[in-house]
Order: structure tokens, then C-alpha cells, then sequence
């Protein structure tokens, strides 16, 4: 191993299983460019890959390129301007840390620029599928249980996530190492083959008289029309001769019918009869013979202006839930004619005593317009 990317002494910081089932992978990244090994429990490396290409200058390019392509910085379309936007990615990148954007000034043309994790990860793609390809051939045919992020790593901002977006457990000092399942020597058994169904059911006779056995609980299946394979007994279609009547039940019904007939209509006639006798008596309330007394009316056909005594006739009997008698009697007396009062005189006038004199009328008073706008005129005495 290079001493560019220190000892290994960093792998004490992570808790890595004696035996791990698969590969556990190193990762490094420095100005030499990134270091990847295959460790052992024992923090031993089984075999490395060097890659001097990837290193942060060139990460620094890619995100500034990421940021002309999307629009953010149309201005680093001139090359001055382009390499102003290198440097301002470079100081974003490395001062973004574990927060989801970081903002930058240039030094020049630029002013403030925010650059997003996501651009980031986004920006170096070819990078980490690079990456990508040294765990697989460091890995081989076995799976990768776990990659150790070692020192430097915190430069390349995304690198955890895009190991995560691609399936790996990428773990950083103090995670807990992922749980892996090798395999074991106990078959699953999910696909073994499933018995046979039982030859006989739980109602037929058998020699051993289980707690299910519909024999041995003394139940005949012949009483719930099945047989022995649990299917319902069918006998053939019903005749039409089932569904006859007979001449008993055909005189017993009719006889029935009519006696129903008979109790509807006596019903019918009391019902008539009660509302007839209701409707009588209202119309004796309604309609009796008692009138106006005609005794109060003079000769000359004018009307007198006090009402007259009830008629002399005899009262109508009264009948519950009638009119009042003395309610009829004031309802047909002489009606009052209204008489209009006089109306009230007029008041007295009265006169004043004269002084003689006209009242002199006040001084003459003279206004001149105000130059102040909204104001009253000013009083000249």
C-alpha cells in the first residue's frame, strides 16, 4: 500500500466480522487519486486497485461543467468566467460537509452560487461508475457485505450516496456492520414436496376412531344426505305430482278466503257508519235555525245604535264540541255604525306689541379671499 493514503491503521474504527460471508472493500481518496483493497477481519488486504485519474481536481471540473449545463451559471460559457466557476466549485466541495447545498462567491464576474449535494453527485457519475467497476473486480463472484469509506472521502461530497443509491452498504467510523445472511446447511424446505391427501375422511369407518370421527361420535353421514366422499346425496329432479294440491287443502283455503272476505266488509260498514254520524253532527252546528232579531229595525229603515236583547226564540240545545251560544248570539247583533268625531278647533292667534323700531342690522363686515387653499376667507374690519 502507498504511504500517499496512510496506514491502515484507520480500519481499527470500524467493527468488521472475524468471518465476514462476502467482501468487504477499503476505499481512499487523496491527490493521488483513490485506493480501493479487499480487507480481511484481521485488517489484512487480500488484493488493491489504484486509480490515479480520479482525483479532486477533476471532480472540481465536473460539478462546474454540471453548472453551465443546467443553466445556473450561463456566464462560464467564456473560458475566464469557466475557470472562476472551477474555482468556486472547488471551494463549495470542500466546504459543504455534511449539509445539503453550500454557497459560494467568485472572485471576478460571478457573484454568489449555490451549489446542491445533488448537483454534485449528479456531476460525477462517470467517476463513481469507475469505482463501480474496481468493486467488482476486486469482489469477484462473491457479494459485497460492506464498503469502509476511509480517509478522504469526506472530500468527494455524494460518494456515500451514490454507493447507497446503487445497492451497497457504504459505512463511515462507528457505523454497525450490515447483516448478511451466507446461507446455512438447514434447507428451507419451501419447496419440498407436499403429502398426499388422506384416503379415507373423517366420517367413514375406520379402524382407529380419532376425536375427529363422525363414527365414532355415533353421527350417520346417510342422516345429512352425503355419502362417503362428502358429496350430497341427489335423488333426481323433482316431479310435478309434488307440487299438486289436494281437494282438502284446495276447501280449506277457499273457505278461508271467503271468511276474510267476510270480516273486510262488516268493517267496511261500521267504518261508513261512524264517519256518517261525525258528519251529521257537524252539519247541526253549522246550520242552526237561530237568525238575527229584526225587532231592532224602525220604520224609516235606519239602523238603531245600540245593540239589541238575543232573540226571544228558544236557545238551540247545545251540542259538545259546538259553538257557544252567547258567542252566536253577540256574532248575529246590529252592527255599530262608526261615527266620525268633530274635529278639534282651530288654535288663537295672537299679535306681538310692536316697538316701533326695524332692528338695525349688524356692521358690514369685508372678507378678503385666503391664499391658503381649504382655509375661510380672512375678516377685514
Amino acid at each position: 500500500m502507498n504511504d500517499a493514503h496512510g496506514a491502515l491503521a484507520w480500519l481499527a474504527g470500524f467493527t468488521v466480522p472475524s468471518a465476514p460471508t462476502g467482501a468487504v472493500l477499503a476505499v481512499t481518496f487523496a491527490d493521488s487519486g483513490v485506493w480501493m483493497g479487499r480487507v480481511t477481519g484481521a485488517r489484512d488486504v487480500l488484493a488493491e486497485l489504484r486509480e490515479p485519474r480520479i482525483v479532486p481536481s477533476v471532480l472540481d471540473m465536473r460539478i462546474a461543467g454540471e453548472l453551465l449545463e443546467n443553466g445556473k451559471v450561463p456566464e462560464a460559457s467564456d473560458a475566464d468566467v469557466f475557470d472562476e466557476l472551477v474555482d468556486l466549485a472547488s471551494r463549495a466541495r470542500q466546504s459543504i460537509g455534511d449539509r445539503d447545498s453550500a454557497l459560494a462567491m467568485g472572485r471576478g464576474t460571478l457573484k454568489f452560487v449555490s451549489v446542491t449535494r445533488l448537483e454534485m453527485v449528479e456531476a460525477t457519475v462517470p467517476e463513481v461508475n469507475r469505482l463501480h467497476g474496481m468493486l467488482i473486480e476486486l469482489a469477484g463472484p462473491a457479494p459485497v457485505d460492506a464498503i469502509l469509506l476511509g480517509p478522504g472521502t469526506d472530500q468527494w461530497p455524494g460518494l456515500w450516496e451514490a454507493f447507497t443509491e446503487r445497492g451497497f452498504s457504504a459505512l463511515l467510523p462507528g457505523d454497525p456492520f450490515p447483516t448478511t445472511f451466507g446461507g446455512d446447511e438447514q434447507p428451507t424446505g419451501l419447496l419440498d414436496r407436499v403429502d398426499d391427501a388422506p384416503s379415507n375422511l373423517a366420517w367413514t369407518d375406520t379402524t382407529e376412531s380419532g376425536p375427529l370421527s363422525f363414527t365414532a361420535a355415533g353421527i350417520d353421514p346417510a342422516d345429512y344426505e352425503i355419502d362417503a366422499n362428502g358429496d350430497v346425496q341427489f335423488d333426481g329432479p323433482v316431479s310435478d305430482d309434488a307440487f299438486e294440491e289436494s281437494d282438502e287443502a284446495r276447501a280449506a283455503r277457499e273457505q278461508q278466503a271467503k271468511r276474510r272476505f267476510r270480516w273486510t266488509a262488516a268493517a267496511s260498514v261500521v267504518l261508513l257508519l261512524g264517519l256518517g254520524g261525525a258528519g251529521a253532527a257537524v252539519a247541526m252546528n253549522l246550520h242552526e235555525h237561530a237568525g238575527p232579531n229584526m225587532a231592532s229595525v224602525n220604520d224609516s229603515g235606519s239602523t238603531a245604535t245600540t245593540t239589541d236583547a238575543p232573540s226571544s226564540t228558544s236557545a238551540p240545545e247545545h251540542i259538545p264540541n259546538s259553538a257557544d251560544p252567547a258567542e252566536l248570539a253577540a256574532a248575529r247583533s246590529t252592527m255599530l255604525r262608526y261615527t266620525t268625531p268633530p274635529p278639534p278647533p282651530p288654535p288663537k292667534k295672537t299679535k306681538k306689541p310692536s316697538t316701533g323700531r326695524n332692528p338695525s342690522p349688524g356692521p358690514h363686515r369685508r372678507t378678503v379671499p385666503n391664499p391658503i387653499p381649504g382655509l375661510p376667507p380672512i375678516v377685514v374690519r
